[in-house]
């Protein structure tokens, strides 16, 4: 798989760690990672993402103005968001897109496989 760099933006910390482990170590990819939405775009400028995976249930108050803020910079730069969430299942792929994002990956998710599906989400070649 090629060297890519993805932005992590998840508020609990062990799952944070999870997801840094087995796209880093399974899918060989460069992380970064950030626990708010806020911070995640602050990274966004320094680090230049080639996917933002978030999960989108966060305790921050302003977290539907970030999450625009965010899908701004995703439009600006073409940069792919992966919404990660237990109730985005009902979602249909095209509601998904119309909302912003590329796709979702629901939790509980596979650690084992979880970068070769991101992969096929966003038609990178392994």
């Amino acid at each position: 798989m090629v060297a890519r760099l993805v932005l992590v933006i998840e508020h609990e910390a062990c799952i944070r760690e999870v997801l840094e482990a087995c796209l880093r170590d399974l899918g060989g990819w460069i992380i970064v990672l950030a626990s708010s939405i806020k911070e995640g775009i602050n990274l966004c400028e320094q680090q230049r993402p080639d996917v933002i995976l978030i999960d989108t249930s966060t305790p921050e108050i302003d977290a539907l103005l970030f999450i625009e803020e965010l899908k701004f910079y995703s439009t600006k730069y073409f940069v792919p968001i992966l919404l990660i969430s237990s109730r985005a299942n009902w979602l249909s792929a095209e509601r998904l897109r119309q909302m912003g994002f590329a796709g979702v990956i629901n939790k509980p998710f596979n650690p084992l496989t979880l970068s070769q599906h991101i992969s096929q989400t966003l038609g990178w070649s392994a």
